[in-house]
């Protein structure tokens, strides 16, 4: 009876049970937070390499990479009048040949015909500019704030270093958050879709916080949440209206001249557009035809 009494299982206790449970949860918990944690405070690498470009960079060498990006444009806004002014010369001096009129004693073109201005020569063409990651973030720092204060969309005072990049085959934008005495990198990747109606949509489904992802509709409530300060939402409120915008993808030239984007191709650390340079008229006629474009 003994020996059979030995083999009878044990009960176990309850309280056993159930401190070895909540013991489970505490520790998932735990460690479920450190990793939290660890994602919010860590870096994306894009962000890594942007602050290193920074911190190697001097301020005269940022000048200059936005000054590249400036030459690229300089070039689109007098495209074709090198060319148109070669042709008016070339007609003058034909027409003083064949007149026998000494080139001196010539009638000034202005006489003969009314004077061309630079922004009335016609120009109608598809070009291309390459832009590598440290030009977009120069293009970034001297352009962004005025663009999109254009739109309706004003950065809050709260984010600062804005970035946009090219990683792992993706556009990426990310910035630093200072709010409640904390400092954290947001960021996100988004997509850019030129309709057949010239309109650019771009979209974004989720940001991060460092490494930790965050819904798009929820990163204010997040925001605030993680720095117990209500400024926070308002750069969350800046980022949600980041999950879909629309607007013209259209660079401003000298000469009245506009710079059409009609595609886009990334590359490794960079971005080639492809844009359409035309005249103030040429461009006016084009947006009218594109209105009557049907869109899904």
């Amino acid at each position: 009876d003994l020996k059979a009494a030995d083999n009878q299982p044990k009960k176990r206790s309850p309280l056993r049970f159930l401190f070895k449970a909540a013991f489970t949860v505490v520790a998932v918990l735990i460690v479920g937070s450190a990793v939290v944690f660890y994602l919010a405070q860590s870096e994306p690498t894009y962000w890594k390499e942007h602050q290193k470009m920074l911190r190697e960079t001097t301020p005269e060498q940022f000048e200059q990479l936005a000054e590249e990006v400036n030459d690229q444009l300089d070039a689109l806004a007098t495209l074709g009048l090198e060319e148109f002014n070669q042709a008016i010369n070339a007609h003058s001096e034909s027409r003083d040949a064949m007149t026998g009129i000494d080139a001196d004693d010539s009638p000034t073109d202005e006489a003969i015909t009314p004077k061309v201005k630079p922004e009335d020569v016609h120009i109608n063409k598809e070009k291309t500019i390459l832009l590598n990651n440290n030009q977009l973030a120069a293009t970034v720092q001297t352009r962004m704030d005025q663009w999109m204060g254009e739109r309706g969309y004003v950065k809050p005072d709260e984010i600062n270093d804005p970035m946009i990049a090219v990683s792992g085959g993706n556009l990426v934008m990310a910035f630093e958050l200072e709010a409640g005495g904390v400092s954290q990198v947001i960021s996100g990747r988004f997509d850019l879709k030129i309709r057949e109606d010239g309109i650019a949509e771009l979209t974004m489904d989720s940001f991060q916080v460092g490494n930790l992802p965050v819904p798009a509709d929820a990163i204010g409530e997040h925001l605030r949440n993680s720095t117990g300060d209500d400024r926070a939402v308002k750069a969350g409120e800046w980022l949600e209206k980041l999950q879909y915008m629309e607007f013209k993808p259209v660079i401003e030239l000298e000469n009245r001249r506009r710079a059409r984007v009609q595609d886009y191709k990334l590359l490794e650390k960079g971005l080639e557009l492809t844009v359409r340079v035309q005249d103030h008229k040429t461009y006016k006629a084009m947006n009218t035809a594109l209105a009557g474009v049907p869109t899904d």
